[in-house]
C-alpha cells in the first residue's frame, strides 16, 4: 500500500554540535569540539555512514553502487541520522583522501568514522568478482561496527563470504547486518521510533474537523460543502450524519445504489492543510461498510503557473487570494499521492493506519487534501476520526534536489534544458555555414 520510501532524518537538532566538512551538509560533528565524546541526536538516534565498497575488478563501479544501495534501505527503515546523499561521503572521502577497506584495524576506522564524520556506527567492506566463473560469484566482506563507546569498539554484524548468487547480497547478507543494527529477529521489522510515536500522541491533526464533530448547514467544520464526482449538494450521496450506535458521535456517510458504485463511485474532500515534502506523516481513520470497497487517497500538491482555465473549479484546485480568470493562472497540482485500501469485517468499525513521505522529482508538495472514496456495488459506507500528524520533521536540505521529470531518469532538467540549449545552437551554427 505504500508508495513511498522512508525519509532521510534529522530531528531536535538543539543539541548536536555542527561542523561543516567540505561538500557535506547533513552530519552531525561533534567529536572535533568534544573529544571522546560522540555524536547523538537529542532524540537518542545514531549518526550511520555508509561507505562505498572496495571493488577492485570494476574500478569501484560496483562498490559505489553496494553504498547506494545500502544508504537506500537505511532510508526506508528510518530511526537512524544519515548523509543526505551518498554523493556528501564520497566528496569528504575524496576531500580527505579517506581509504577505508575491510583489513583496516578498528582504531583506525574508528578514526575516520569517529574523527572524520562525528559519526557513531559506520558500514563499509568490498565485493570482489571471483575469476574462472560463468555466472557472478562475489567474495563478499561487510564490517558494520559502532565506535560510541570508549571501550572497544562494538562489531554489530562482520562477514566474510563467497556468493553463489548476486541476488545473495542484498537479500541475504546486507539483510542479516540490517537485522543486526536494529537489534531485531531476522526477517523482522524495525523497532519503532520513540520521537516518531511521541509526535503521534502530542502533534497536532492536519486534518481540520477530522472527528466530523461540528460544522454548519449539514456541513463538517473542514470539508467540501459538496461530494460525489458531480459535486453535488451534501445530504445525497454525501451526508453528515449522527453515528446509529453512538447518536453523540457524528460521521461522513455514503449511500449510493449498484449504478454509482460499480460507475465512478462516491468521493468526498477534506479542505487543504500544508504539507512539508521529506516530511514522514502517518494518517489514520476509522471506517465501516456494509459491503463496498473503501479506499482513503491523501493527495498532494504544488502550485504552479498555467494558461488553462478550468470551466469548472474542483474544491481547492484554486489557491485562496487567486483569480482564476487572471493571466498566468495558479493552479494546484497533484504531484504525489498516498492510496490506502481499507479492509476488514463488514458492519463493524475497524481502524487503520499508515505512513507516508510526500516527495516529487520535479515538483514540491506544499498541500495536501484528504480523498475519501468508495465503490463496486450498493450500500453504506461511513468514515470517522480522520488523522494526519507530522511525527518527523523533513531533514534540512531535503528541497535542494536537481529536479528531474521523474525517478526513472537520472538526467536532470537542468541537463535537458542545456542539451536542447547546444542542439539550437549547433543547428543555428551549421544554418549558418551553408
Amino acid at each position: 500500500m505504500k508508495n513511498d520510501e522512508e525519509p532521510k532524518i534529522i530531528n531536535s537538532m538543539s543539541k548536536i554540535i555542527l561542523k561543516p566538512l567540505i561538500g557535506i551538509t547533513m552530519i552531525l560533528l561533534a567529536h572535533s569540539l568534544f573529544p571522546g565524546q560522540s555524536a547523538f541526536a537529542a532524540d537518542g538516534k545514531r549518526v550511520v555512514i555508509p561507505f562505498d565498497f572496495v571493488s577492485k575488478f570494476d574500478k569501484g563501479r560496483y562498490g559505489q553502487k553496494m553504498g547506494d544501495m545500502i544508504w537506500k534501505k537505511l532510508s526506508r527503515e528510518g530511526g537512524v541520522i544519515i548523509p543526505e546523499t551518498m554523493l556528501d561521503v564520497r566528496d569528504t572521502v575524496t576531500s580527505n583522501n579517506i581509504k577505508l577497506t575491510p583489513d583496516t584495524p578498528l582504531d583506525k576506522a574508528k578514526a575516520i568514522v569517529a574523527g572524520d564524520f562525528g559519526a557513531d556506527i559506520g558500514i563499509w567492506g568490498s565485493v570482489e568478482r571471483v575469476p574462472g566463473h560463468d555466472w557472478d560469484v562475489y567474495d563478499l566482506k561487510i564490517r558494520c561496527v559502532d565506535f560510541s563507546t570508549a571501550a572497544e569498539p562494538k562489531v554489530i554484524y562482520q562477514c566474510n563470504a563467497r556468493t553463489k548468487t548476486v541476488s545473495e547480497i542484498p537479500h541475504v547478507y546486507v539483510k542479516a547486518m540490517l537485522d543486526k543494527l536494529y537489534g531485531r529477529k531476522p526477517g523482522g521489522p524495525a523497532a519503532a521510533d520513540p520521537l516518531a510515536e511521541k509526535n503521534w500522541e502530542t502533534a497536532q491533526n492536519l486534518v481540520t474537523g477530522g472527528d466530523f464533530q461540528s460544522g454548519v448547514g449539514g456541513v463538517p467544520k473542514g470539508w467540501a460543502s459538496r461530494g460525489g464526482q458531480q459535486r453535488e449538494p451534501l445530504g445525497g450521496l454525501v451526508s453528515w450524519q449522527r453515528d446509529t450506535t453512538d447518536p453523540k458521535n457524528r460521521v461522513i456517510r455514503f449511500s449510493f445504489d449498484k449504478g454509482v458504485g460499480d460507475g465512478f463511485g462516491v468521493m468526498y474532500y477534506s479542505d487543504p492543510f500544508p504539507i512539508a515534502e521529506g516530511a514522514k506523516y502517518r494518517f489514520a481513520c476509522r471506517y465501516r461498510s456494509n459491503g463496498p470497497k473503501m479506499i482513503v487517497f491523501i493527495k498532494c500538491y504544488d502550485e504552479v503557473d498555467t494558461t488553462y482555465k478550468p470551466s469548472q473549479q474542483s474544491p481547492g484546485e484554486i489557491p485562496k487570494g487567486r483569480d482564476a480568470s487572471a493571466p498566468g493562472t495558479v493552479q494546484r497540482r497533484e504531484c504525489y499521492r498516498s492510496q490506502n485500501n481499507l479492509k476488514g469485517p463488514k458492519n463493524v468499525w475497524n481502524t487503520y493506519t499508515n505512513d507516508f513521505t510526500p516527495k516529487h522529482t520535479k515538483y514540491t508538495p506544499t498541500t495536501g487534501r484528504v480523498m475519501l472514496y468508495a465503490y463496486l456495488g450498493a450500500g453504506v459506507v461511513e468514515f470517522d476520526d480522520i488523522v494526519i500528524k507530522q511525527i518527523i520533521p523533513a531533514s534540512p536540505g531535503a528541497n535542494h534536489k536537481e529536479r528531474r521529470h521523474s525517478m526513472e531518469t537520472g538526467v536532470t532538467i537542468k541537463e535537458m534544458e542545456e542539451n536542447e540549449r547546444k542542439s539550437r545552437e549547433l543547428k543555428q551554427k551549421r544554418r549558418e555555414e551553408r
